[in-house]
């Protein structure tokens, strides 16, 4: 099985679970998408630690565990933007859907769209509304 099946096969696993902050959110999903397909997660150490925290006191532990003012900020401290049209399996960010505690939701590249989570199930989106993408960890 390769890369696209493997993350096909990811996307349907995750059809039908409703939204819940800290276990099944944007951060949790795109997190398991980047480790099934990197062999690791790009935001391990705070996976999952702000299920019951206010936006404040998230962007306090994105802050203490990243030294980035924002989610924006750490991303592109810990992967590299791209340009253009994002790789499939890019991690990619919009504000054209539901989100919970930070401005914009966290997705994955997949083709011509997004795959993000919805409140409950995944939804797609044509890339055109992505605002920005990230690939390989500087590691």
């Amino acid at each position: 099985m390769g890369p696209h099946d493997s993350l096909v096969k990811y996307f349907r696993a995750q059809r039908g679970r409703r939204f819940r902050l800290g276990e099944h959110d944007c951060l949790t999903f795109t997190n398991g998408a980047w480790r099934l397909m990197h062999g690791h997660g790009y935001a391990d150490p705070i996976n999952g630690l702000y299920g019951s925290l206010s936006a404040s006191q998230t962007a306090d532990l994105i802050r203490r565990h990243t030294g980035a003012a924002n989610m924006i900020e750490a991303l592109d401290g810990l992967l590299t933007r791209c340009d253009g049209h994002p790789p499939r399996g890019a991690l990619v960010v919009t504000d054209q859907i539901r989100r919970s505690i930070v401005p914009f939701a966290l997705g994955i590249a997949f083709g011509t769209r997004a795959v993000f989570l919805g409140a409950k199930d995944v939804v797609y989106l044509p890339m055109e509304r992505v605002m920005g993408a990230w690939i390989e960890c500087r590691r």
